[in-house]
């Protein structure tokens, strides 16, 4: 499991380098954060709160096309996924991020991180942890916690 922290602003300044330089930091709030040492930074729109409305980027789960032989014919034909299948509904822009990061770092298509920190205002950093740990989908992939 990947350790991901709930931090503040404030708090992501009191971060070492050594905890920086494998850390992936994700700022949603919008505040310029110091980027010093950090792995990989990225900043989600802050006019989006991370649990506010429904994703619409495609995934590597979006339906795609396959090649088929039909009657000794190829013939194209899109696989779905059942409508209420828990990858294709659509999630909250911050799971679909964090699970977009999970492929990328899989891939190697981004620095392959230890830890995300995860930049919040105080004031929702105990809400976003409760959101992340109920997630059918992040339950398995990350060690939640919020910085005290």
């Amino acid at each position: 499991m990947i350790p991901l922290t709930i931090i503040s602003p404030a708090e992501s300044a009191l971060w070492t380098g050594d905890r920086r330089r494998t850390a992936f930091l994700l700022n949603t709030t919008g505040e310029k954060l110091s980027e010093d040492g950090w792995g990989q930074i990225e900043q989600l729109a802050p006019a989006t709160p991370p649990f506010s409305g429904l994703s619409v980027k495609k995934t590597a789960f979006s339906p795609v096309t396959a090649s088929v032989m039909v009657s000794g014919a190829t013939a194209e034909e899109t696989l779905r996924h059942d409508s209420s299948c828990v990858c294709c509904v659509g999630r909250p822009v911050l799971v679909d991020r964090l699970l977009s990061l999970i492929q990328e770092r899989a891939r190697g298509h981004c620095t392959f991180f230890r830890h995300i920190a995860l930049v919040v205002s105080p004031e929702q950093q105990h809400v976003v942890a409760e959101e992340l740990k109920a997630s059918p989908l992040l339950a398995n992939m990350f060690s939640t916690e919020v910085e005290r």
